[in-house]
Parts: structure tokens; C-alpha cells; sequence
């Protein structure tokens, strides 16, 4: 082998085999090639990047487009087959160079995955905007050959105007009269204004449905339908002071200064409140702190992100926590009358297009008319005779509910009008057949009739009175933040007092009616009198004559009248009885006591055969024998016993000679009418003082509006 010289290092040749020389050489070829292969590595990753980026320009200008169409859609051409805002945006905005496939159509997430955008019909109207953007990408550096060509589409849909309200009495909404307060004062908290203060300020907290959830760690799918966002709210809770933890954690977000829950939390726990778990959402059989959302998954994705007010939101947490649970309200209490308030349906709060409805607050008020809570004095004269007027008293305080009728996005701000319906009350007297703080539809189908009227220890009147509710229509047109009032209708207040006093004292009217017969009516009277003058167990002719003849301090008097009774012409032994006319108690006492001079007739009479003191009589039956002797005389009396007087209850006049009319006529005139003509006052001024209630005054308010805005869906 032929070798090939080499110097060593001591500067020495030495020769080297020809084979190894050329591998030698080989090599540098091989690190060229590597060297080579790794730029056209690097060329390629940049071309792949090249087309990436042109990929992403061009669907950032079909975005773009589409964002652009959406929220014009009243440029669309007339065959819906272009949009002059969406081809404005890509060519004059954006310089796009390439091909535009624009169309105007109808989008929704209930439809089939990949076929959500559709062709408008008479059910799927105009929502949504299509573009395709296209153009060939440019050879990079140079290289031949056809580069491919780019494309991207992307759809956008313009949201419905949304609006979130709240319809409430006075007691339930935030303005410069109407404070938390008054809900407080319902569920038992009184707070003095300084306490007051210390939460008002969430009046400046927003929070939206969507910022709610995420706080519950409550996920929510980004195509969620009104159905899908009703179930998902209704199927979670929130307990009061947890939500009043996610607003003070808003509050410091937002920057809200000047914000203390603590006392509040405090109150809430007091009452039984602050743990009580509230629903999100409301269903046909219960109400949470959102009234149902209406439309379909375009109602339901805006709404989710519509702002509220986390004040009244937390007003309404209080009414729905407070549901069912009754306070005594002692303020209106009076002689004769015990309150109680409770909130019978919550309010709610309402989010959706036109279209959605919120519910009003039902407060019940139950007035305890009872003569048991008389002072002593009357009281007890009612008692001796066995007599009690008892009226259950039920007043549905506010009711009603509002319907967003439209939304105007072309006004400067913003406006929304709402139709409230707003009656004035449901009264009704009776029994409740349910717990009476427990349905809305009490005077309607949970009424029985009760016993009001009670004399003599027998039911003489039992009854149901129901008044239904007096309508009250009215348009609230807002913007939003603005609080409205519905007109107070006055004069149809009054009629209802005016209803209640006349259907009440109407119906008591006919006491002075014929009720049963006379001898029933007389053995009634007879009993009552006798038991309240008895001593050691026997009755005392002579203290019930006074009793029936002047009163006294616990029994009304009947007066005197002139009757036919017994008597006798005297002879030597004995007398011949016979009747003659003279006064009733005179005749009562002759046959109850021994009174005959005459021998026989004295005999007679200490024999008990013909008077109650005789001493047979008094061995077997001497009471029944004196309560039957006086319930013949008391039959008596002109005009009768069973009420045949012309005596109005209703006006108070009339004449009153009956037994019946002796009786009831001072407690109606005295009592019981002042204090039905006095409903009026505690319906309109001491109710509005003490909880902030007005009948016929809901307020709406209008927590926040979301004109339509475009929204990239695909």
C-alpha cells in the first residue's frame, strides 16, 4: 500500500495509508450536508409559522367582520347575502385583499352543532352574521410553486336587549324613601340610622348572575339555554350570610369604601336568618332570588352577564329567607286587635328580554279581631254572657307583578317600560283552611267559614267574607338606575274600607233577625244571668232581678216591663189563683219564692209544688226550677228575644228594643265600629309608618339594561 508522508511533532515525516486520507476528506462533506439539512429545517418551521400567522390574520379580520355585521345588522342586503358594515370592516378597516363570503342569518345554540347558523324564517329571525374570509398566501422567499390558499370563517350574533328589574312595595326597593330598613323591621330587626348606614353602600356593589355562580364554584357551560341556566339555578342554594360575604369580597374589588356587614350579620343570626339557604332560581311552586328566565340560550347567555344591584339582591335573599315566618307587629296592635305581618311570596328578581316578568312581594297581614282582647271592664260583661265576636281578619298588603313590555336603545339613556300590574288588596274574614301565611291564594281557595259571632254561650253567626282584590294597571317607563312608583289610587282604598265595613256590619245585620225560636233565645238569657249572680252553687232570685232590672258592673240591664203574672184573692184558708197584669219580675219572684200568706197557699209553697224555694223543689231541682221559671217570663219582653229591632248596624240607627239588640248594640257601637272604620288609617298611614307598605304603590326598579351586542359564537 502506497502511504502518504506525515510530519510528527518532532518535525519528523511519517507515512500514512491512502484510505484513511480520503475518509479524512469524506467527512467535512457529511457536516455540510447536516449543516444544510438543519436550514431547510429552519426554513421549513418558518414557513409552517409564516402560514400559521397568515391563518390567524385572516380569522382575526373574519372576527372582526363578523363583530362588525352583528352589531349592524340593519345593513344586510336585502337577499341577506352580504352585510355593507361586516364587508366595510375587512376591506376599508383592515385592507383584506382576498375573497369575502358574507351571509345574514339566524343563530342559536338549541340548534344542531354543526348546523347553528341557518336560514332566516318566520321563527328564526334575523341574529347573526357570517363571513369567510380567503385569500392565497404569498410564496415565501421566493419558492416556486402554489402555495395554499387561507381561509377562515367565523360567526358573530347580535344579543337581544336585556334588562334586569325588580317590582316591590316600598318596603323592598332602594331609593331615597324606601330603605332596607323596612324589610328589616318585617323580619323583626330594628336598626337605628347610623346601624343603617353601614350597609347602604352596597347600593353602589354590581354583581352578575355569571360573578354569583363563579363565587359558588358553580360551572357554566358557554351554550347554556334558558332552560339549562333555569335548572341549573333553581337546583342550587346560598345560604344569607354567604352571600353577604361574596359582597363584601365585591365591595373591595370594586373599591366600595365605607362598608360594615358585620352588624347585619349579626342582626340576621339573631333571627334565625343568616344560615337560612336560599335558592338561585325560582320554579312553578317555589321562588328564589331570580324570577324564570324567558327566551332561549340568546336570553340565557346575556343574561348571565346582565349587572345587579347586590343591594336588592340582598333585600330580596331577606324576603325569601323571611318566607312563611310571621312577625307580631305591635305597633297595630289595639283594644279588640293582635298583628301579625309575614311575607307570603318573595319577591324576585327579574333578568331577560322582553317579555320576562317579576313578582311583587306578597305581604299578608292578619288581623286578630277577637273580644277576648277587650279591657276588663267590657271584657268581662261579654264573658258573663257567654258572648264573643271574633273576626280572623286577612289583608293581602301588596300583590301584583311587572312584564317588560320593550326595550328602546335609540333613547339617550337607554330605556325600558314596564306593565305593572298592582292591585290594591285581597281582604277576606274567615277561617284559614291552611296556615294563613302559607299560600298566595288564601281569601280565593283557603277560606272557611268561622264562627264570629258567639251570644249566650250559642253560635248565632257563622260566615266568610271575602272582597276581592281591586285592580290596579299602570306603565313605568326607566332607565337605568331609575326607581318608578305606580299612581296611588286613593279613592279606590276607600271603597275597599268602605266594602269591608259594609259587607262586616251587613252581616252582622242579621243577628237582629229572627234566630230560632223565642224559648231557645229566653233559656239562653235565663243561664247566662243566673250564673253570674249564684252563690254556693245556687241561683239567687232576687240578685238576678236586680241584675235584669238596673245592670250592674258586669251585665247589661233589660229594664222593666208589665206581663200577665200569678197572683191570688185571699179567703180564709186559702186564695183563688188568677192572672193579672203587673210587673215581670214581680211575678218571676212570686213563683220562685214563698210568698203566699194564705195557709194552703203558703203550705203549697213550702212544699215546693208551687214555688222554686219549697222545700221539694229545693231537695230535687231547685236551679232548674228557678232558670225555667225566669225563661218564661224573659219571653215575655216586647220586641221578643230572637231580634226583631230595626236596628242598622251598618249606619247605627234604627230602633233596639230585643234582648239581642240590648246586648250587641253598645259593643257594635262602641267597638266594633270605630275600629272597622278605623281600617282605613291602619291600611293607609300606620301600616306606611311601621313597615313601609302602601297599598297600591309598587315601585319598579330598574337594576340595569343591556342594549343588544355583538358576540362571536363560532
Amino acid at each position: 500500500m502506497k502511504r502518504l508522508p506525515l510530519r510528527s511533532s518532532n518535525g519528523q515525516q511519517r507515512l500514512l495509508p491512502r484510505g484513511m486520507a480520503a475518509r479524512q476528506r469524506g467527512g467535512m462533506a457529511v457536516m455540510m450536508m447536516l449543516l444544510l439539512l438543519g436550514l431547510v429545517v429552519i426554513l421549513g418551521l418558518v414557513e409552517v409559522g409564516y402560514l400559521y400567522w397568515a391563518k390567524r390574520d385572516v380569522q382575526k379580520t373574519a372576527d372582526l367582520a363578523a363583530l362588525a355585521g352583528a352589531q349592524r345588522l340593519e345593513l344586510c342586503t336585502t337577499d341577506y347575502a352580504d352585510n355593507l358594515a361586516a364587508r366595510k370592516n375587512a376591506v376599508g378597516d383592515n385592507g383584506f385583499a382576498g375573497t369575502l363570503a358574507i351571509h345574514c342569518g339566524y343563530w342559536s345554540a338549541e340548534l344542531p352543532r354543526d348546523a347553528r347558523f341557518v336560514a332566516i324564517t318566520a321563527t328564526r329571525p334575523l341574529n347573526a352574521v357570517r363571513v369567510t374570509a380567503s385569500r392565497q398566501s404569498v410564496p415565501f422567499l421566493g419558492q416556486l410553486g402554489a402555495m395554499p390558499v387561507i381561509s377562515a370563517t367565523a360567526v358573530a350574533r347580535r344579543t337581544e336587549p336585556q334588562a334586569a328589574f325588580s317590582v316591590g312595595s316600598r318596603l323592598l326597593n332602594v331609593n331615597g324613601s324606601a330603605p332596607l330598613q323596612g324589610l328589616l323591621r318585617l323580619v323583626g330587626i330594628d336598626l337605628n340610622q347610623t346601624q343603617i348606614g353601614s350597609y347602604q353602600g352596597l347600593a353602589n356593589v354590581k354583581i352578575t348572575p355569571r360573578g354569583l355562580l363563579e363565587a359558588l364554584g358553580i360551572p357554566v357551560a358557554a351554550d347554556i339555554n334558558a332552560g339549562e341556566l333555569n335548572s341549573l339555578l333553581a337546583a342550587n342554594q346560598i345560604s344569607v350570610a354567604k352571600l353577604l360575604d361574596v359582597m363584601a369580597d365585591l365591595a373591595d374589588q370594586q373599591g366600595v369604601a365605607d362598608i360594615n356587614l358585620g352588624l347585619l350579620q349579626q342582626k340576621l343570626l339573631g333571627v334565625g336568618l343568616s344560615d337560612v339557604l336560599v335558592k338561585l332560581g325560582s320554579t312553578a311552586t317555589s321562588s328564589g332570588l331570580f324570577a324564570t328566565i324567558a327566551g332561549g340560550s340568546n336570553a340565557a347567555s346575556s343574561a348571565l352577564d346582565v349587572d345587579l344591584n347586590a343591594l336588592d339582591l340582598l333585600g330580596t335573599s331577606i324576603s325569601i329567607a323571611n318566607s312563611k315566618h310571621a312577625v307580631a307587629v305591635h305597633q297595630l296592635d289595639l283594644p279588640l286587635l293582635r298583628a301579625k305581618a309575614s311575607i307570603v311570596e318573595p319577591a324576585s328578581i327579574a333578568i331577560g328580554p322582553v317579555g320576562t316578568t317579576a313578582y311583587n312581594s306578597q305581604v299578608r297581614l292578619f288581623l286578630d279581631i277577637d273580644s277576648q282582647y277587650l279591657p276588663l271592664g267590657l271584657g268581662q260583661v261579654l264573658g258573663f254572657l257567654g258572648t264573643r265576636i271574633k273576626l280572623p281578619t286577612y289583608i293581602d298588603v301588596i300583590d301584583g307583578f311587572g312584564r317588560l313590555s320593550a326595550i328602546n336603545c335609540s333613547a339617550q339613556p337607554a330605556t325600558a317600560t314596564v306593565d305593572v300590574e298592582s292591585p290594591i288588596a285581597n281582604i277576606c274574614i274567615g277561617k284559614a283552611t291552611t296556615p294563613w301565611d302559607s299560600t298566595r291564594e288564601l281569601c280565593s281557595t283557603g277560606l272557611g267559614n268561622e264562627q264570629l259571632i258567639t251570644l249566650l254561650g250559642r253560635n248565632v253567626l257563622t260566615h266568610k267574607i271575602a272582597l276581592p282584590a281591586l285592580p290596579n294597571h299602570d306603565q313605568l317607563v326607566l332607565s337605568e338606575g331609575q326607581t318608578g312608583t305606580v299612581k296611588p289610587n286613593d279613592l279606590q282604598v276607600g271603597r275597599l274600607v268602605s266594602d269591608l265595613v259594609g259587607a262586616l256590619l251587613g252581616t252582622l245585620q242579621s243577628l237582629f233577625a229572627p234566630q230560632g225560636s223565642n224559648t231557645d233565645a229566653a233559656k239562653d238569657l235565663a243561664h247566662q244571668y243566673l250564673e253570674a249572680t249564684k252563690v254556693n252553687g245556687l241561683y239567687q232570685p232576687d240578685a238576678v232581678v236586680a241584675a235584669l232590672r238596673d245592670g250592674s258592673a258586669t251585665l247589661p240591664a233589660l229594664g222593666n216591663w208589665n206581663t200577665q203574672i200569678p197572683t191570688c184573692d185571699y179567703w180564709l184558708l186559702g186564695c183563688t189563683p188568677k192572672k193579672v197584669d203587673g210587673n215581670v219580675w214581680a211575678g218571676f219572684l212570686y213563683e220562685t219564692n214563698v210568698s203566699d200568706p194564705s195557709i194552703i197557699g203558703g203550705l203549697l209553697d213550702v212544699l215546693g209544688i208551687t214555688s222554686c224555694k219549697g222545700l221539694l223543689a229545693g231537695l230535687l231541682a231547685y236551679n232548674s226550677c228557678v232558670e225555667n221559671a225566669l225563661a218564661k217570663y224573659l219571653q215575655t219582653k216586647p220586641g221578643g228575644l230572637s231580634g226583631t229591632g230595626g236596628y242598622n248596624p251598618v249606619t247605627g240607627g234604627g230602633s233596639c228594643s230585643s234582648v239581642l239588640c240590648l246586648l250587641l248594640k253598645p259593643i257594635i257601637d262602641t267597638t266594633l265600629r270605630p275600629l272597622l272604620d278605623s281600617v282605613g288609617r291602619l291600611l293607609s298611614v300606620i301600616l306606611s309608618d311601621v313597615l313601609g307598605l302602601q297599598l297600591g304603590r309598587s315601585d319598579v326598579h330598574m337594576q340595569s339594561i343591556q342594549c343588544g351586542r355583538s358576540q362571536l359564537v363560532e
